[in-house]
């Protein structure tokens, strides 16, 4: 009956070690695929600041001067704005 138990004793202590050394692999692994999902993410980010799209406006000057070209032509008139400047 010794030899049962100890058979049995060291089939346990080989199973929590292997589940263990399955548990550290398992943490690595996923450590790597985040890794790879935040490079990811920067390049997608670097990618797109470099394509965002230019302001439409140079200032509000040009802005203002559309506006008021439009409400000319829709006979609504935009009142001037003394700039503060």
């Amino acid at each position: 009956m010794d030899i049962i138990g100890a058979g049995l004793a060291n089939l346990a202590g080989i199973l929590i070690f292997a589940l263990v050394a399955a548990g550290v692999a398992k943490i690595f692994q996923m450590a790597g695929t985040l890794l790879e999902i935040k490079e990811l993410l920067n390049d997608i980010k670097r990618n797109t600041d470099s394509h965002a799209p230019a302001p439409p406006f140079a200032s509000t000057e040009s802005a203002e001067s559309l506006l008021r070209a439009v409400s000319a032509e829709l006979d609504h008139p935009v009142p001037t704005v003394e700039s503060k400047r």
